[in-house]
């Protein structure tokens, strides 16, 4: 056996025994070889323990790791290598992924109406723009930190912001303040892009293409399309107008070998995945896919990233793929190409300068949801790259339909940012436009109309349900009405002995006559009316409202409630408003004759306390009692 493969396999053993984390030391030097392995180890302790209490530990805590192929060594050798070593549960060949569009032409005004019209993004506005509370991490070639129009619309990281070369919170990438990066480095890499490490850091700055190129900025225009700053009378308008963008770098700057398009690596995309669900964010943009048919691109890493955003409720939206005109190979890439993922929306592209028919570039097959415009979008560019006006066109390509549908859950999400990932996707789906023919499910539910999917987002209200401001019985029914509308019932439940409800209200879009901007919810709890009323709000209000706690009130007694207490006497209490005597009592039947109130001050025959009388037919100088108040009790013959 050669000495220098015995070398390698020493240094396996040694990221074995020790399972390094997923940086340069964890395997041979970065960029020695060709191509990199996905290997899972044992995962250890305190990550088993975790999953046992139900908690998500990271891909790297699972045991994943990734290696690349030392010089002189076939892939194949080094995966059969390790699957011979102690400690190692799997090891798969990493799979290339491709940028799924370049950008062309340069920015010309005006040209976003049209598609943005086709899609219903004006009527969506009028309802909201955006909330600052809702993460959607862009999975690219990174992005311009310094554009005008994105630089305000950046998640930060506030426990890593610095620049000091520590992984100061300890999620595993360094000083990621914008997002991270995660990228194999490869001989390729290091001379076209100039990177020296595969450590994850937080070098998230959009690479993509050099100066005068025709192809660059990918990551920049995605962003943009998703999220650009809107109604700040520059440059363009995302979809979302007030959304925080995570940029997590997983696409290079575009190598010669790709002719200039941005590539990554299968196992990067699942580090990026992982990385967004950890780090909070609501919605996960793919503009990525691996190439059509490309099985490889089916790995254990993946498949674990995506389960773990799936049980983290976190929606992750990526493109079908592009192929070249009259290809056999047509079914979408990876990750787009699973359908075992609720949570994982598959985009096609739509040509939408022409009637939004099938977009001939696009991949299609069973697992697409929906489509949305690929051709000419208008999204801003890298501001280093020597252009007057940082604007372009982007397109054609499913990377561009990919972050309108992205931008469309997070308008959703601002409406209401307390429904499932599943809830979402349906309303997407009931909401979406029927597709012209073309091949066999190109579009799936659609084209999107995010107009009709935020107007049909409903309200949602939870808290306690009380009457006279106590805890009702469990199964007692709560309703919300609006104009006399019943658009809501739920049931109560006692968690911890607490009366607790939660209700969906619908929207008047999925059931007339309900909700809409300014009209007041009625509640009830078992039948009578409860307060305080929620209103539905207008542009960009939540929908969400939580620790709602209402209340119904005993129904009043009415105008009298009578104790008889024999002889002709009763005993009334007196509930209407204070007045003069007889004019204030014409609720009595009208036989009484005498009415006694006890007065414990009044001077009586033997000491403080006597009756003060009203009699009917005697003179007025006779009567003691001539004033009622609310609240008196009183005695009546």
């Amino acid at each position: 056996m050669p000495k220098r493969w015995i070398a390698f396999l020493l240094v396996c053993t040694f990221g074995l025994l020790t399972n390094a984390p997923l940086s340069a030391s964890a395997g041979p030097p970065d960029g020695t070889g060709t191509g990199s392995v996905i290997v899972k180890y044992e995962p250890t302790v305190a990550a088993q323990a975790l999953q046992a209490e139900g908690g998500q530990p990271s891909l790297a805590e699972k045991g994943y790791r990734t290696l690349q192929v030392p010089d002189g060594i076939s892939q194949a050798d080094f995966i059969a290598a390790l699957r011979n070593s102690p400690g190692v549960v799997s090891v798969e060949p990493d799979a290339p992924v491709y940028a799924a569009a370049t950008p062309d032409d340069p920015y010309y005004p005006g040209a976003q109406a049209s598609y943005m019209n086709l899609i219903g993004a004006p009527a969506a506005w009028d309802l909201t723009t955006g909330s600052h509370t809702i993460i959607v991490a862009v999975l690219d070639s990174g992005t311009d930190l310094t554009h005008p129009d994105l630089s305000g619309r950046l998640w930060e990281n506030p426990n890593d912001a610095l620049s000091n070369g520590i992984d100061n919170d300890g999620n595993g990438c360094i000083n990621d303040r914008y997002g991270c990066r995660f990228i194999n480095l490869t001989p390729e890499r290091r001379t076209a892009c100039g990177y020296t490490t595969s450590t994850p850091t937080g070098a998230v700055r959009d690479d993509h293409g050099k100066p005068g190129s025709v192809n660059h900025s990918h990551g920049t225009l995605v962003a943009g399309i998703l999220g650009a700053e809107g109604d700040n009378g520059i440059g363009t308008t995302g979809v979302a107008w007030d959304v925080r963008i995570m940029t997590v770098k997983v696409l290079d700057c575009g190598l010669p070998s790709h002719g200039g398009e941005p590539g990554g690596d299968i196992s990067n995309v699942a580090q990026g995945i992982d990385y967004a669900r950890r780090m909070g964010a609501n919605v996960i943009s793919l503009s990525l896919a691996s190439q059509s048919g490309d099985t490889t691109a089916d790995t254990s890493i993946l498949r674990d990233a995506l389960q773990a955003a799936q049980d983290a409720g976190v929606i992750v939206v990526a493109a079908a793929g592009n192929h070249t005109p009259g290809s056999t190979q047509v079914a979408p890439g990876y990750p787009a190409a699973y359908t075992q993922y609720s949570n994982l929306v598959a985009v096609g592209a739509a040509d939408n300068l022409n009637g939004d028919v099938w977009a001939n570039y696009s991949n299609y097959g069973p697992t697409i949801d929906f489509a949305a415009p690929g051709n000419s979008l208008a999204g801003p560019i890298r501001t280093d790259i020597g252009f007057a006006n940082p604007y372009g066109l982007a397109g054609p390509g499913t990377s561009f339909a990919t972050p309108l549908v992205s931008g469309m859950f997070a308008l959703m999400m601002s409406r209401n940012p307390r429904l499932s990932a599943s809830e979402y996707i349906q309303i997407a789906r009931t909401s979406a436009t029927p597709a012209p023919p073309g091949p066999p499910n190109w579009a799936g539910a659609g084209i999107i109309n995010i107009g009709a999917a935020v107007s049909r987002i409903p309200m949602t209200v939870n808290g306690s349900a009380l009457k006279d401001w106590k805890d009702t019985p469990a199964g007692t029914i709560v309703t919300a009405s609006i104009d006399g509308n019943i658009c809501g019932t739920a049931i109560t439940s006692l968690p911890a002995g607490l009366s607790s409800y939660t209700i969906r209200i619908a929207s008047g879009a999925e059931q007339p006559g309900c909700g809409a901007p300014g009209k007041t919810v009625q509640m009830t709890v078992a039948g009578q009316p409860a307060f305080p009323t929620p209103t539905w709000g207008g542009q960009n209000a939540s929908l969400g409202f939580t620790n709602w706690d209402i209340s119904s009130a005993s129904p009043p007694p009415g105008p009298i409630v009578t104790q008889t207490l024999g002889g002709g006497w009763s005993q009334v209490p007196h509930l209407a408003g204070p007045g003069s005597i007889p004019q204030a009592l014409t609720y009595l039947p009208p036989n009484w004759s005498a009415v006694l109130n006890w007065n414990a001050t009044a001077a009586g025959l033997t000491g403080p306390g006597a009756y003060l009388r009203f009699l009917r037919s005697v003179p007025a100088y006779v009567e003691s009692w001539t004033t009622v108040q609310t609240y008196d009790a009183y005695w009546v013959n």
